[in-house]
Parts: C-alpha cells; structure tokens; sequence
C-alpha cells in the first residue's frame, strides 16, 4: 500500500512540475533581426545617395545642377567619383560635362532602358540658346534617381533655377507631360509659344545614366525616346 502511495505521489509531483514550467517567448522584433539578412552593399551606397539628396529638398545647396550633385557625392564618401579627379576630364566651363566624362572612362555609364536609385540622369542641350541635337553628349544637366514606379517614371532631384526639387521622366511616354492626370515628364525649361510643346519636356533632353557603381564597358550611344505605346 505504502509503495502505491509513493508512487501515485510521484507521478503527481512530476505532473504538477512540467505545468509550473515557464515558457520563453522570443519577441517577434528579435526573430526578425536574428534571421535579417546582411544589407546589400550596393543597396546601401545608393541608399545613402537618395538619403543625402533629399535632406536638400526645398533648399539651395548646390546652387546649381552640378554643384548639387558634386554635394551629394562629397556627403556619401565620393560615391560617384573622386573630387580630387575630377578636374582633370573638363573639356568646356561645365562641371555636368565633367562628372559625365569621368563616369564614362571609369565605366559607370549605364545602358539599361531604366536606371536604379542612387543613379545620375544627365541631359543635353538644355541651355536656352542652344539647340537640341540627336544624339547629343553636350551635358548640360544633371539629376539624381530616387524613385521609379511601374509604369517607368523615374523621379529625379536636381537644382533648377537655384532650388533642388523632384522632376519626372519617362522615356516610354517621351512626348507626353501628363497621362491620366499623372505627371510623367516634366518640363525642362520655359517651352517659347512657337515651340512644340513635348520638345521643352525631360524626356526630350535626355541623353544618359550614371551608376555609382561600376559597370561591364558599353558602346557610347545615343538612348532615343522608345515608341510611344
């Protein structure tokens, strides 16, 4: 009896046990950070760009196109290219030239239909006198991506007139302004009242992308505007 007794006691002990055992919850914050993957270098340089370029929004820094970029390029560890360098590839009086002629010898031109974040958009003939040349590499404006949707508008800050704001382009839609009461290119300066008016849009000055980030060599030509769907 005294056995049975002993037993029955320590099987409820050992019952009653495992039941004033605690269980250890993980926080859901703590899974996630200890499963996260390492982030993507070259995500974080163009992540970085983007960060920089727009904390100037709204704002004058820069003052002009190419000093705003030159800017971003000092903020994020000379991404782009090197400061120091980049005197030695002016072949006229425009810093915008310059940074494109560096980027071209240091194989960073881009030739996919669409650019990431963190790239440079450049622009040729853009100067009021002067007229736009197909084909053109006389950059005369600058721009950095910082976000591009689905139906491929890139939206691109830039200094313009003095002030660093966003502007859109889409080559896929290349002679419109707005589709669906959606902007899709802007205008890239005052269009005369004799002018065709998509000829004074983004998508028409647009000549090139620049990556920070080092690419295969390709081909230098000229990215025409693709047929409108």
């Amino acid at each position: 009896m005294k056995n049975i007794v002993l037993t029955f006691t320590l099987i409820l002990l050992f019952l009653t046990g495992c039941s004033q055992k605690e269980s250890i919850v993980v926080p859901e914050s703590q899974l996630t950070e200890e499963v996260k993957p390492p982030e993507d270098k070259e995500f974080s340089i163009r992540k970085a760009i983007v960060e920089s370029a727009m904390k100037y929004l709204g704002k004058d820094d820069g003052k002009d196109c190419s000093g705003f970029v030159d800017l971003v390029n000092s903020d994020t560890n000379e991404s782009f290219y090197k400061s120091d360098m980049l005197y030695k590839y002016f072949d006229n009086a425009r810093r915008s030239k310059a940074i494109f002629n560096i980027m071209k010898d240091e194989d960073k031109l881009v030739d996919n239909d669409l650019p990431q974040i963190g790239d440079i958009v450049f622009f040729a003939d853009t100067l009021q006198k002067t007229k736009r040349k197909t084909g053109s590499f006389n950059i005369t404006h600058i721009g950095i991506v910082v976000e591009v949707d689905e139906d491929e508008t890139i939206h691109f800050i830039h200094n313009i007139q003095g002030k660093n704001k966003i502007d859109k382009l889409n080559i896929k839609f290349s002679n419109h302004h707005i589709i669906s009461e959606k902007q899709v290119n802007s205008f890239l300066k005052r269009c005369p009242k004799n002018r065709q008016k998509s000829k004074c849009l983004s998508s028409f000055f647009f000549s090139a992308y620049g990556s920070p980030i080092a690419k295969k060599k390709i081909e230098l030509s000229y990215n025409a505007p693709k047929k409108q769907l």
